[in-house]
């Protein structure tokens, strides 16, 4: 008898071992995702420990994002650009809740719930399988907010294995659709517009001139008449892009860009009546951006016109 119960706790003993190991196993792979960062600084070292003193892996530069893997002491481990190492937090600007575009990830678990919030109290919305990909647009106290087939949801950032340098970072091949900056650039995300052909700079631009003489119209937004943001917002909408309605709104989208690095399909604003941004076209190369002019409706100007060159006042990246 005493031997019986030995050989079954035995085989309890051994049954409750191979199912902690799997339940391990099924999570195990990637490290949990504790927020990300937007880099402060021109030019920013990973190191390989934190210290000052450790190898430099390499550098990360303003305005990328990386990934935060964990604290220790003043410095961050991170993830930037697929590798790991570490970043001084002096020089970074972090979030534990943030948008970003961090491309698309790998699945690592069996049945993982995709949730409709970051937690594992909201309901479950579809369940991945492992080697699935899911398109990771923000991260929510240590949940990945991902597009994974027709649903937007939440998933444990434990379950995600990086695969893409981040989309906004300056050595991916990719340009983001969703968030530059943790700012939105006017794209809503859903299944269908992460699917669907990214508008390009000479698409906008080509919508763009075919309203070339249309009359100003103060708060005009449609082809019969268009006021300067009216007509910037009307266009992006043609591609899928909707954009705030005023120029100052419009302003605070997408990415700040240098006069120096203008490229087709930027947002030009000028300050005309000394109260900040007042007016915008879009950048269409050659130093000549299309608007709509409160005296001759929408036109091609030079930025070097001798009225709008004074006047100039910044740039944002949409596209």
């Amino acid at each position: 008898m005493k031997r019986s119960t030995r050989i079954v706790s035995l085989v309890l003993t051994i049954f409750l071992f191979v199912s902690l190991f799997s339940v391990h196993a099924s999570a195990a792979g990637t490290e949990m995702k504790t927020g990300i960062a937007f880099v402060d600084a021109s030019s920013l070292r990973l190191r390989s420990k934190p210290s000052t003193s450790s190898k430099t892996i390499d550098y990360a530069y303003d305005n990328e994002v990386v990934v935060l893997l964990g604290k220790s002491g003043d410095w961050y481990k991170v993830s930037y650009n697929l590798q790991t190492g570490y970043m001084h937090s002096k020089y970074l600007n972090a979030s534990t809740r943030e948008n970003a575009e961090l491309g698309y990830g790998r699945i690592t678990g069996n049945k993982v719930n995709i949730r409709s919030g970051p937690g594992t109290g909201y309901k479950s919305l579809a369940s991945a399988a492992i080697n699935d990909t899911a398109y990771i647009i923000g991260i929510n106290n240590k949940w990945f907010k991902v597009i994974y087939g027709n649903t937007v949801g939440y998933i444990r950032s434990d379950y995600v294995e990086l695969t893409e340098i981040p989309y906004e970072n300056r050595d991916s091949k990719n340009t983001p659709l969703f968030f530059r900056g943790g700012k939105s650039t006017g794209v809503t995300p859903s299944a269908s517009a992460l699917n669907r052909p990214k508008p390009t700079a000479s698409a906008i631009i080509a919508t763009a001139k075919k309203y070339i003489g249309v009359p100003y119209v103060w708060g005009g937004s449609t082809p019969s008449g268009f006021d300067c943001s009216g007509f910037v917002q009307y266009v992006f909408a043609q591609h899928g892009i909707q954009l705030p309605r005023t120029s100052k709104q419009q302003y605070g989208v997408g990415t700040s860009v240098s006069k120096s690095n203008l490229k087709a399909g930027d947002l030009v604003f000028f300050e005309t009546d000394g109260n900040g941004v007042s007016h915008l076209g879009i950048y269409i190369g050659n130093n000549q951006f299309i608007h709509a002019s409160t005296s001759k409706g929408v036109v091609i100007s030079s930025l070097s016109n001798t009225y709008w060159a004074p006047r100039y006042y910044g740039a944002k990246r949409i596209l």
